[in-house]
């Protein structure tokens, strides 16, 4: 039987871990890897008690019901392993992690380059660097899902594409320094920061409509939600699809993202000198 692929995406996330989002990670657990992985960390702010009713994941909650459907039907729900992790729930022998608090958790990879952009003038630009962006950022991603190879009650997630689409406050991970903090910390000091010359004060994001709630429902196959139309996400196409990292939909125009309905775009990033 083919590998199943079911896609989607999601908007009004923050990127929380960018290290191999441009250089691949060669190694795990300490070991050389067959094939480098493009790695990223993404987080959605909790607004429901389950991942699956959260408003900001309807399209990608639709792409596992799919999925269930098609491949894991024959599983309990509740023994699927489904790639949004809590973030109010700390790693076994971990501290919790400030950043995680009050949010879903999502990891994604790829064994190909994935393919970033950064909007600026409403106008979505190729990012090759990390010069301008940051961890916390808001972006959307497209993603692409599938049954784990050797484990069928696994679900991996991929990741095709990113766009920082604003300024979010900095994530740190680990015991690195916030930018903020250092400059607290400079002032602290009597240090008189002046910076360097410039445009005006940074953007903070961008704000989003309401979005109507999708309702929830029991069926057979496990407590999805039923999407709302009005919500106005994009709903993941069914093509088959073929190779170990699937490409994302056939988009209709901007680079695989169709901004939802009631979705107020951002003004992005200030123009890149």
């Amino acid at each position: 039987m083919a590998r199943v692929y079911k896609q989607s995406a999601i908007y009004n996330s923050r990127i929380a871990s960018m290290r191999n989002l441009w250089e691949p990670s060669k190694e795990y657990m300490g070991k050389a890897v067959e094939k480098p992985n493009y790695l990223v960390t993404i987080v959605i702010k909790k607004t429901r008690a389950n991942w699956f009713e959260e408003p900001a994941l309807a399209a990608f909650t639709l792409s596992c019901q799919e999925l269930y459907s098609a491949a894991m039907s024959h599983l309990p729900f509740q023994q699927i392993q489904w790639p949004i992790k809590d973030g109010d729930v700390p790693d076994p022998g971990r501290a919790q992690a400030e950043w995680r608090t009050g949010h879903w958790i999502l990891n994604g990879s790829s064994t190909s380059p994935i393919e970033v952009f950064i909007v600026q003038g409403g106008t979505p630009i190729p990012l090759k660097n990390r010069a301008g962006v940051k961890p916390g950022d808001y972006v959307a991603v497209t993603t692409s899902i599938a049954v784990k190879v050797g484990d069928a009650r696994g679900v991996k997630c991929y990741i095709n594409k990113v766009m920082f689409m604003g300024e979010g406050e900095e994530i740190v991970i680990g015991s690195a320094t916030s930018a903020n903090e250092l400059m607290e910390a400079a002032k602290a000091q009597g240090l008189n920061v002046t910076g360097f010359g410039g445009g005006g004060a940074p953007q903070q994001g961008f704000g989003f409509a309401p979005t109507p709630v999708p309702a929830v429902v029991q069926t057979a196959t496990g407590p999805f939600m039923t999407p709302n139309p009005q919500a106005g996400f994009v709903s993941p196409s069914n093509g088959p699809q073929t190779g170990f990292a699937p490409s994302p939909i056939a988009p209709p125009a901007g680079n695989g993202f169709a901004a939802p309905g009631g979705f107020n775009a951002p003004t992005g990033f200030p123009p890149r000198s």
